[in-house]
């Protein structure tokens, strides 16, 4: 029996299916089309907008003054960056029970918990580094006017910014430092009527000049801050709690050295305006904050564009029909 011709035979008689004319298979070039529903918009516009909101909130809160005023407070406020998740997690249960298509919830819920952690992350490591001393310099009090050869350690020990009288000075030539991998450099400030080199020495020298790998081991080349501007004369607290005991081994080394007394030490950046100084910290922490949002803003929408080119529905659709004909 003769077989009847298919209507999608090619011409020169072969009736397989993508036979060319030259014998040999060949298969039509199909473009792919990553098209979205309307509610595949609406759920992308959702994976874009939300999760960044989240990371705001979350870094936001950690890194600024509520965290400084109520710590507790804030991290139970940043707990609520989870709420979504959460939500997303519930919804996409709720669509698997109805046989629905949950593969946005899912992207929806990696993308929350990855805006939750990053945002928290980030909020606590800018908080310690810039934040937390800004307000905690904040916090303290001003003090002008101040004769370092005068007063002691124990009445400026609420001291945040200090302006000192004319004729306040740093005693490089005593200076000393501690060594633990960085080198702790410190130096007394003083006036002339505590320089031994002057012939005078003070019952106490408790306010000194501090400063991180601004001077060599074992010398008094103390470099550190404003030192070499004539119109500094005031002192930004240093409030670091991880650096001060290293500051303190080396004023005990000074001690030891130059046979002095420091009955209650306490440190300071020598600068010149101690108020522009301390606003660096909280300008160095917004702008961090504002760059993490960016950034953030940036990979969220990567990690969206590569789910809609690699996982899009209709795509997927596509590439099933055409296997669907391939083996035909």
């Amino acid at each position: 029996m003769r077989e009847p011709a298919l209507p999608f035979a090619p011409a020169g008689g072969s009736s397989s299916y993508g036979a060319a004319a030259g014998g040999g298979p060949s298969f039509a070039k199909t473009k792919r089309k990553f098209t979205l529903t309307s509610e595949e918009i609406f759920k992308a516009l959702g994976c874009l907008l939300l999760p960044p909101l989240v990371f705001i909130l979350v870094s936001m809160v950690l890194c600024f003054r509520i965290r400084f005023s109520q710590p507790r407070g804030a991290w139970l406020v940043a707990g609520l960056g989870l709420a979504p998740a959460a939500l997303t997690v519930l919804a996409s249960r709720r669509a698997a029970r109805h046989a629905l298509d949950t593969r946005w919830h899912k992207l929806a819920v990696v993308l929350f918990l990855v805006a939750f952690l990053s945002g928290a992350f980030f909020g606590d490591l800018n908080y310690w580094y810039f934040s937390q001393p800004f307000f905690l310099l904040d916090s303290l009090r001003s003090y002008t006017n101040v004769n370092p050869s005068e007063v002691e350690g124990a009445t400026l020990m609420d001291a945040g910014t200090v302006s000192f009288t004319e004729g306040a000075r740093l005693a490089t030539d005593m200076g000393m430092s501690y060594t633990s991998w960085d080198v702790y450099c410190v130096a007394p400030i003083t006036t002339d009527l505590g320089l031994p080199s002057q012939g005078a020495n003070l019952a106490s020298y408790d306010l000194w000049a501090v400063g991180m790998n601004c001077c060599s081991s074992g010398q008094t080349n103390f470099h550190c801050g404003e030192y070499d501007k004539a119109s500094a004369r005031a002192g930004l607290r240093e409030v670091s709690a991880e650096q001060r005991p290293y500051f303190r081994l080396a004023v005990q080394q000074a001690e030891a050295a130059y046979n002095i007394q420091a009955t209650h030490p306490i440190f300071f950046y020598w600068v010149e305006d101690p108020v522009k100084e301390k606003m660096v910290f909280f300008s160095a922490a917004f702008a961090n904050w504002v760059l993490a949002n960016g950034l953030h803003f940036g990979v969220n929408a990567f990690g969206i564009i590569s789910f809609v080119v690699l996982f899009n529905s209709k795509s997927r659709d596509a590439d099933t029909h055409l296997m669907m004909g391939l083996s035909t």
